[in-house]
């Protein structure tokens, strides 16, 4: 696996800029365990900076865990040929407070308030599945709840391909 992870870099490095720019944004906290699931068996993984996340796949899977504040490029390679990238933002310990006031995205919930995000042309809903929040697409617009003390994060992707994430954060 580690030589997987080190192979994966270098091909992550010689990747075309072009596919950089397309990658999608992924924010977590430090010690955030992120499970993201795909439609195809995971082939390689390839990470810029090996010390702010660690990426685990198995199967359909990968799992990333926030290990400290900072920025990194996730490259997931498809056994097919296909490849996803992530734009990976971990909020550090200290600085997760600060870097949420500044979003002005930031969903701020407690457990069983729901809060309405206008989206009608949403195409598809990505959550974090970790147990903090639910989200449900309901008459142009996506309803949030929150389920559990904690923070995750949600992608809505218009049916042109653009995406807005939204940090959420459960008290």
């Amino acid at each position: 696996m580690t030589r997987q992870v080190i192979a994966a870099v270098l091909w992550l490095c010689a990747a075309p800029a072009v596919a950089r720019e397309e990658a999608v944004p992924l924010a977590l906290a430090e010690g955030q365990v992120v499970t993201l699931q795909f439609a195809r068996p995971v082939g390689h993984l390839g990470l810029s900076d090996l010390a702010v996340v660690q990426v685990k796949a198995g199967g359909s899977r990968v799992e990333v865990v926030g290990l400290r504040g900072g920025r990194t490029s996730l490259v997931v390679q498809l056994e097919d040929g296909g490849s996803v990238s992530y734009d990976v933002q971990v909020a550090g310990a200290r600085r997760a407070a600060a870097v949420a006031a500044l979003d002005p995205n930031l969903i701020e919930l407690r457990v069983g308030e729901q809060r309405r995000l206008p989206a009608s042309g949403a195409a598809q809903l990505l959550l974090e599945e970790n147990g903090v929040a639910r989200v449900a697409a309901e008459r142009g617009a996506v309803v949030v709840t929150g389920v559990a003390p904690g923070t995750s994060s949600l992608i809505v992707v218009d049916g042109k391909g653009n995406r807005t994430t939204y940090p959420i954060r459960v008290r």
